[in-house]
């Protein structure tokens, strides 16, 4: 799937962004830009991207230096696919914040997608080594992934490993080790590599039962190749990736 790359990527973006909306009883005034702003992060995180957008355009037009709107805003704007924005905002929070290494990392995943490799792996590096970033493992992953996206393996490799010494218990980055070793035909190592990205988890990955599914077709064990992809059927939400794994099935009963 062409979009799979970014999908990860803002994926990985959004862990440890998530807050609930305040709702602790006068704790925060309703009608204040910040009430608004919380408004705007829980329909984030469910989801509902045009409601959350309208409640980050308000408090913004509130409080136009409101770092969480901003960046509500850019991230908004990233999962629509509107860079351009997207850019506009993060830059505003960085104007104001240039201690949001987030920020740094969103941009890397942007211009990644734009094809913009030296700006791309410019501000990736600047959240990876920044100190006050909790989550630099995230940064990590990102500079894999637009090394892959490169075919530069090796360089790939490096920044999974540098990703592992900051989290061992990272699933994304054996999910990528996977991916990795799939590109050198270790179906094998690929194979481990997704089962310990799963096991990691609390709840079944469809992209990561997907890549189960492969590795076994690969190493021609097709029976094993089509539980998978029937698990992961039984898992996707979004029509597209339905649509996706009904003709790997397909393609794999013939």
């Amino acid at each position: 799937m062409k979009k799979s790359m970014i999908v990860i990527m803002i994926v990985l973006s959004f862990l440890g962004c998530k807050k609930k909306a305040n709702t602790v009883p006068g704790s925060i005034q309703p009608g204040t830009p910040e009430y608004i702003m919380n408004q705007g992060l829980f329909y984030l995180n469910e989801g509902n991207i045009d409601v959350a957008e309208k409640k980050f355009l308000t408090a913004i037009s509130k409080n136009p230096t409101l770092e969480g709107a901003l960046n509500g805003l850019g991230l908004v704007y990233m999962y629509k696919r509107d860079f351009s924005k997207s850019i506009s905002y993060f830059k505003r929070l960085m104007r104001l914040n240039p201690a949001l290494s987030d920020t740094y990392n969103n941009l890397g995943l942007i211009y990644t997608e734009l094809n913009k490799y030296d700006l791309a792996k410019e501000h990736l590096l600047k959240a990876a080594n920044s100190r006050e970033y909790r989550t630099p493992e995230n940064a990590y992953i990102n500079l894999a992934m637009l090394e892959l996206k490169h075919n530069k393996l090796e360089s790939a490799k490096r920044y999974t490993e540098k990703a592992l010494n900051k989290n061992k218990n990272f699933a994304p980055t054996y999910n990528l080790k996977g991916i990795i070793a799939d590109k050198e035909n270790k179906y094998q190592e690929a194979l481990a590599y997704y089962k310990k990205a799963l096991s990691l988890l609390t709840e079944d990955d469809v992209n990561i039962l997907i890549n189960i599914g492969q590795a076994y077709l690969k190493m021609g064990d097709k029976g094993k190749a089509l539980d998978m992809m029937e698990k992961a059927l039984s898992k996707a939400e979004t029509e597209p990736l339905k649509v996706y794994i009904r003709n790997l099935i397909k393609q794999l009963e013939k």
